[in-house]
């Protein structure tokens, strides 16, 4: 399944992760560039710079599929 999780902080860094090792393609989308370190480097998934609730963020973020 294809997820998105929109915010980088501790929790949604927890579940993109948990996601990821349950098999999922998962993207995360945070405003702030530097939140994507909470993100382990193991992590295959798409970090996405911009706003959630914009529909060109979530286009790269593969909203459509």
């Amino acid at each position: 399944m294809k997820i998105v999780i929109v915010g980088c902080g501790r929790i949604g860094a927890g579940l993109a992760h948990a996601l990821e090792k349950a098999g999922h393609e998962v993207s995360v989308v945070d405003s702030d560039p530097s939140a994507f370190a909470m993100l382990n480097a193991d992590f295959k998934g798409k970090r996405i710079e911009g706003i959630g609730f914009d529909r060109d963020v979530l286009l790269k973020a593969g909203i459509d599929r």
